[in-house]
């Protein structure tokens, strides 16, 4: 009896309505900072429509998953509540004290040469604050920091009793000081206590020194000890310490081991998700070992297939993406077993529903949008190329076995499967550029090609792993084969992604408002699943146009000045975008919040990178902030004063934050258009636009009260605006009109 027969363990209306209501019962209160109230109110709101738009079934399942969306939220603020959680402890800053952890992260690997991550999920034992002499028994997660100088060496499981800071997120963000009296709370395009919270955590450990205590592995310690000698005998035989570490990212997902360098690279190529363990490397996975579980009876098949999945993801740090796949392929695998059958569409929604419970700050994360949307549009564009493969293939049905016949086919295949590559790497790309725009201010086109480019090799990748580990334990010349058969893949890779980094440019595009955003993924799930000719064409139209908007009002901007000030005694960050001249600059990186308000400011403009970044003095506290901009944006050359026998430092820094190529340093401007001259409480930038013949003169003093901008234009008013200092930056914004 034929598997597709069996009937459906649920249908698609209703799982979606399901979905539905989960999302609308806990997004409310994960926007609104946790209000149950407005929940309950949103989520009855809801279901009254529901009721009277769908029928009373729809509204019925809708409403059961609000309850349970409710539900979570309830239950997660209860759990921190009454669990001892250590952030009831700490005073509502950062602080610091001693804390006894346990190592939680299997992204660690023991092995030498494996960089472990920036940020270790640690389990809170007990916290002592500065000045206490006894210990206080707490519970909670966090995310431990390790030291620059001399970090200890940790695996999974390890005891850590660490000295250090309990850093509390900023918010983010700044107050945008439009006039005296008015101002503005400007919304950060990255949240880094949204990215916490999404991981069941509230604070970062900023550990100063520390010592291992002892070890208590636990299920996940002892899965990471065979992950560990998995991936020693995957990484036998490869010399090179950077496709070592790019092989273990890929694979085991200690994405520690992806330098700077290589992570811009692939950031730029729009192929980052391919070093970081998702849904795809799961799906990989999955289908490799189905292979090698052949034999098994059916049952027995799937539900192994699920369980050694299940090790898989909790090996590899058990992130949004990967779990997504892992209960999508994992329902499936139950479902066959139970000689049930269940659609991919209908296991992504119970999948996301799922996730959702368990963590409802996921929404909020932007690897969980990225999984759950392309994923979605992929399987409605896989299902659409099977409704036209179905068409135009029927001619073969009624055609007499023949050679011509074979010949056809096999040409129609190819043909096929280039255009589904195609389809599949462009329906990635729709359904990602949304969330980039919106989240990142990056809109690559060349991912598609490089993307294109890239799978078939990716593909492989795990055929040849499991004949490494499986032939190399035979014979050693095995193993060596594949050691150089999977370096020959990544260094392909790399060249790929240089290739790409430097034939496809970023494409400016401002940030589109939220309702832009929404308007634009309903028209692609429009033309995805409708088969109304109307509706598709105006589905279509939106998708042309829309973007199109995006970038023409980028190309459209006049040139802004923006300068953000407060951080204490740090200098003030400027920065001038001028489209007409396609020329952005950027002065000093200088303060990890106004130097992040900056980044935003040109992001969201549509800036693609900084042509020139000026440093007022070459010292080692003007690059605290630089990786605010390295990380978003490329930096093109670095101007600075004439450097000296204390500039060692500096120079050092400038070399590790841009290792690709180092910027040329010179002195004074950069051929008339921009110069810097230093006063006594600050210094004056002067910038001589090509299109305009006057130049336009900022001078910034720094006063007692905050920081003085004085913007000077021949044949225009003299402008003065006072930032004042205070723990959240304020800013200036002033567009050239």
């Amino acid at each position: 009896m034929r598997l597709a027969h069996h009937p459906a363990l649920l249908r698609i209306p209703a799982a979606g309505a399901l979905f539905a209501g989960i999302v609308c019962g806990t997004l409310p209160a994960v926007t609104d900072g946790g209000s149950i109230a407005l929940a309950v109110v949103a989520a009855a709101l809801i279901s009254a429509a529901g009721s009277l738009l769908f029928g009373r079934r729809m509204a019925t399942v809708f409403a059961v998953g609000a309850l349970l969306g409710i539900c979570s939220m309830e239950g997660h603020r209860l759990c921190a509540q009454f669990s001892g959680n250590y952030e009831r402890e700490l005073p509502p800053r950062s602080c610091g004290g001693t804390a006894e952890l346990r190592i939680i992260d299997p992204r660690i690997s023991e092995l030498p040469g494996i960089v472990p991550p920036s940020l270790i999920r640690a389990q809170v034992r007990r916290i002592r604050l500065t000045g206490e002499t006894q210990f206080r028994d707490v519970s909670g997660i966090l995310y431990l920091k390790l030291p620059k100088e001399s970090p200890p060496r940790l695996r999974c499981g390890d005891l850590l009793t660490a000295q250090g800071v309990f850093s509390l997120p900023a918010e983010g963000g700044a107050i945008l000081r439009a006039e005296a009296d008015a101002s503005t709370r400007l919304e950060p395009m990255r949240n880094f206590a949204a990215y916490l919270a999404g991981r069941g955590a509230t604070r970062v450990f900023r550990m100063r020194e520390g010592a291992v205590t002892g070890w208590s592995p636990g299920v996940i310690g002892r899965i990471c000890i065979v992950r560990d000698r998995l991936l020693e005998r995957a990484l036998r035989g490869m010399e090179n310490e950077r496709i070592r570490n790019l092989a273990s990212a890929l694979f085991f997902g200690t994405s520690g081991g992806v330098d700077p360098s290589s992570r811009s690279r692939l950031i730029e190529t729009g192929t980052i998700h391919l070093y970081s363990v998702s849904g795809m490397h799961v799906a990989m996975l999955a289908a490799v070992l189905l292979i090698f579980l052949r034999p098994l009876p059916l049952r027995l098949r799937y539900l192994t297939l699920a369980g050694a999945l299940l090790l898989y993801t909790l090996s590899t740090g058990a992130n949004a993406p990967a779990m997504r796949a892992f209960w999508m392929i994992g329902l499936w695998c139950l479902c066959r077993s139970a000689l049930l059958y269940i659609p991919a569409l209908h296991a992504l929604l119970l999948a996301g529903g799922i996730l959702i419970l368990s963590e409802p700050y996921l929404m909020l994360d932007m690897g969980f949008q990225y999984s759950f949307v392309i994923t979605a549009i992929l399987i409605l564009a896989g299902e659409r190329f099977d409704q036209l493969s179905e068409l135009f293939g029927e001619e073969f049905r009624y055609m007499p076995a023949s050679p011509f016949k074979q010949r056809r086919e096999k040409h129609l295949r190819r043909a096929w499967a280039l255009l589904f590559a195609v389809g599949a790497c462009l329906a990635a790309f729709l359904g990602g550029v949304g969330i980039s725009v919106y989240n990142q201010g990056l809109l690559l086109p060349g991912s598609v090609l490089a993307n294109l480019a890239l799978m078939p090799v990716v593909g492989i990748l795990f055929p040849v792993l499991f004949f490494k580990l499986a032939a190399g334990a035979v014979w050693s010349g095995f193993d060596l084969v594949g050691a150089k058969l999977l370096e020959w893949s990544f260094r392909f890779m790399e060249g790929v992604t240089g290739i790409a980094a430097a034939g496809f440019e970023r494409i400016p595009a401002i940030r589109p408002a939220l309702p832009e955003i929404v308007l634009f993924y309903a028209a692609l799930f429009v033309l995805l699943g409708t088969r109304r000719q109307s509706p598709a064409r105006i589905a279509a139209a939106l998708l042309i146009l829309l973007p199109a908007s995006w970038i023409v009002r980028a190309e459209l901007h006049p040139a802004a000045l923006f300068v953000a000030a407060g951080e204490g005694e740090r200098n003030p960050a400027v920065v001038l975008h001028d489209p007409a001249a396609d020329y952005t600059i950027a002065v000093n990186a200088d303060g990890f919040e106004t130097v992040a308000a900056a980044a935003d400011f040109l992001l969201k403009r549509g800036a693609t990178r900084i042509d020139r970044l000026h440093f007022t003095a070459a010292r080692t506290g003007n690059l605290s902030a630089l990786t605010q901009y390295t990380s978003r944006l490329p930096v093109g050359m670095v101007s600075v004063p004439e450097l000296d026998r204390y500039s060692r430092t500096f120079r050092k820094r400038l070399a590790e934050e841009l290792p690709d190529s180092p910027p040329a340093v010179r002195t004074g401007g950069d051929g008339g258009t921009v110069e810097i001259f230093p006063q006594k409480n600050g210094f004056e930038l002067v910038y001589l636009n090509p299109c305009t013949t006057f130049p336009i003169r900022l001078l910034l003093e720094n006063t007692d009260s905050g920081c003085l901008v004085t913007l000077r234009q021949p044949g225009k008013p003299e402008i003065r605006r006072q930032l004042r200092n205070s723990s959240v930056p304020e800013v200036w914004e002033h567009e050239f009109r």
